[in-house]
């Protein structure tokens, strides 16, 4: 018997859908003719297991029973390392079991990335299964794609490096969140857990970075002298000129009001150069999940989360779209032929017009094998299954718009530049003025283009020319600081460091490609850092706390690095493709491991709370914000002697809980602001 093992049930079904045989509903799978069958996961079934699995037996343990955390107890490096089953997915686990003891074969239906691979190859280890394995790779959901990766079953052992990163991600961010989270946590003199995390901490850093420059910025002050010669032309900045400071700004108003004045007196201005040629501009490249992200972010004010979700729904709901966690925006020269069929698929769904005008045979620059990695854009399948939700559409519509562009005609302008000289000094004017729409006539945009110099008009000139000047004037202008940061240039930031590094010694270092995290976890990251009170969102801004702020100048510059961890990033990456091992990458995070703990050790901080109600606090009592309102201090608890804090239930009955032990009692009957009965017991 065949076995397919898909990472979630709507894969798995979707699979099952294109198999032969009738199809017969089972718990938990699905029969496909007599000797194939379809199961799945739902995600991770299994997890690490917790440091107390490795700690000592004799460690002393909080009233809820688990393990007192201890410097001494750092580091907790497991000598082998165990997973244990996650408890609701016990059940499914048990029908993967049986079904294992049938099977002759084993297919791999995890995700097409590193997390996917891993994911399932961990349920055959766990399992105990020796047996043939063969992996499908399914970038997309829809009839065709599902039937060419069912022709086409690869051995499951050509990924292994793949399945090697995704376990060396994983134990990475164990031993650097279950060890430092513990030390750091430790030294704390303030209240509440001090939480570390691989790629949480430097991404958070990013923000508080951003933030604290926006706030300390000064605006400068500079000016712009310009003529006018049925045109207007600009002043040529000189860096040697009396009133520019060393940042190439002309800052002496009156310097500038002077050179405006004697131009004025002149009264002409001679040609010196005069260009002017059509130019052409092609179609944007394809949608990798980041790109994506900060579009939909920019026009929709959707959130990096959001825009995931719906990709995601486009991809295994909709079969609209193919696989979204991409880091690429190239598409591989083969699919070229298969562009007919999918313009055909989309003029049947709604966009017949901008079909009609498209050209099948052209070939953008989108098209380019070498530059694909292991998943190539994000494109639509011309297919659709289901109706959308109007979030998903308009993602939906994007994808679509950039994939329709590929097939028109460059976008033309003609760049216009004219240089003229007067009283000494010369004078540009630029201009770029449409020619044809091209591409961008898919997205309504004729007559002109948003990056580009405002199209003012320039007559046709010639060298030596002179012409009138029949006014002058000074811009005043100011210096601006950098933009908050937005979901869309957050997780732009997070996918190219070499952008926002401003140490040139670490830019050299970084590749184009290097990020924090990786197109599946960007989303998640944000939405974390948000949920911990660390980040919150004001309108579509990112903005750092004043939890998150104290948390980033309270740890060691190595853990809020962000060019530390883009590095790390690249080494499992490097995994993946057979030149660094899993022992190599984890043998370097214990050593950085235990350097962290040492520093943690001789250190002394006082971070106070986050606005989290998921982490366990331990210090003094106070107030403190969730994301829903202020979380009152509570009654002392009287095991440990710490703070409690008031919650509710989700029926809306108010509770105590100690952050220190976890235990939880129920309000005193006859004084509420009184410890009552202990959860679980009778209410006083």
């Amino acid at each position: 018997m065949k076995l397919y093992i898909a990472e979630k049930p709507s894969l798995g079904k979707g699979i099952a859908e294109y198999l032969p045989g009738p199809k017969h509903k089972g718990d938990g799978f699905v029969q496909c003719g007599s000797d194939t069958v379809v199961t799945w996961c739902f995600g991770h079934i299994f997890e690490q297991e917790e440091p107390d699995f490795y700690t000592p037996d004799d460690v002393p343990t909080t009233p809820k029973g688990k393990k007192k955390w201890r410097l001494e107890d750092l580091p907790i490096f497991p000598d082998r390392w165990k997973k244990r089953a996650k408890d609701d997915a016990k059940a499914q686990i048990k029908v993967i079991r049986d079904l294992l003891k049938k099977a002759s074969t084993i297919i791999n239906a995890g995700d097409p990335d590193r997390e996917g691979q891993l994911l399932v190859d961990e349920v055959l280890e766990e399992l105990g299964w020796k047996g043939p394995t063969q992996r499908i790779w399914l970038a997309a959901l829809d009839e065709q794609s599902v039937r060419k990766a069912l022709a086409n079953l690869k051995d499951n052992h050509d990924y292994r490096n793949l399945r090697d990163s995704a376990e060396a991600r994983a134990r990475a961010d164990w031993l650097m969140g279950m060890n430092l989270t513990r030390a750091f946590t430790l030294r704390n003199s303030g209240a509440g857990v001090v939480s570390v995390g691989r790629v949480q901490t430097p991404t958070l850093a990013l923000v508080v970075a951003r933030d604290e420059k926006i706030e300390h910025f000064k605006p400068k002050d500079y000016f712009v002298p310009r003529i006018n010669t049925a045109f207007w032309s600009a002043w040529e900045l000189r860096e040697d000129f009396t009133g520019v400071d060393a940042e190439g700004y002309l800052t002496d108003r009156t310097a500038a009001e002077k050179l405006v004045a004697e131009a004025k007196v002149q009264g002409k201005a001679t040609v010196k150069d005069f260009t002017s040629v059509e130019k052409q501009q092609q179609a944007p490249l394809g949608f990798s999940l980041a790109e994506l992200q900060k579009v939909c972010s920019a026009k929709l004010g959707m959130s990096a989360q959001q825009v995931l979700d719906a990709a995601q729904a486009l991809y295994e709901e909709h079969k609209a779209a193919t696989y979204p966690r991409t880091d690429c925006r190239y598409l591989p020269d083969e699919q070229h032929g298969e562009a007919g069929k999918v313009l055909s698929g989309l003029a049947k769904i709604g966009v017949a017009d901008l079909v009609k005008a498209a050209d099948p045979q052209r070939k953008s620059a989108v098209w380019n094998t070498g530059k694909v990695t292991a998943h190539h854009a994000i494109i639509p399948t011309g297919s659709m299954q289901g109706s959308m939700s109007p979030a998903v559409a308009k993602v939906y519509e994007i994808i679509v718009r950039s994939y329709l562009a590929q097939f028109y005609p460059p976008y033309v302008y003609r760049a216009t530049k004219a240089l003229l000289t007067c009283a000494g000094e010369d004078w540009k004017a630029t201009a770029n003025v449409p020619v044809s729409a091209g591409w961008k006539a898919v997205y309504g945009i004729a007559d002109d283009d948003g990056d580009d110099a405002p199209a003012q008009p320039i007559p046709t000139l010639k060298k030596g020319q002179d012409l009138a000047i029949q006014d002058v004037d000074v811009q005043a202008k100011q210096t601006k600081p950098p933009a908050r940061f937005t979901d869309g240039s957050l997780i732009e930031a997070m996918s190219n460091i070499h952008k926002v590094v401003e140490d040139e010694a670490a830019k050299a270092k970084l590749k184009e490609t290097s990020g924090l995290g990786t197109e599946a976890t960007r989303a998640s990251i944000i939405e974390t850092l948000l949920t911990r009170g660390f980040l919150e969102r004001k309108g579509k801004q990112i903005l750092s706390t004043q939890a998150g702020r104290t948390l980033v100048h309270a740890l060691p510059r190595d853990l809020t690095d962000p060019v530390l961890t883009a590095r790390w990033e690249d080494a499992l990456s490097s995994i993946a493709e057979g030149r660094l091992t899993l022992q190599q990458f984890e043998e370097i995070q214990r050593k950085f491991v235990t350097r962290m703990i040492d520093t943690a050790k001789a250190a002394t901080l006082a971070v106070g709370e986050s606005r989290s109600t998921s982490s366990a606090g331990r210090g003094k009592s106070s107030s403190r914000k969730t994301r829903s309102g202020v979380q009152q201090a509570g009654p002392t608890c009287p095991a440990c002697k710490k703070a409690t804090i008031t919650l509710k239930t989700k029926k809306g009955d108010t509770f105590f809980k100690c952050e220190g032990c976890q235990s939880c009692w129920w309000p005193d009957k006859q004084n509420a602001r009184k410890l009552g009965a202990k959860w679980g017991e009778k209410k006083a």
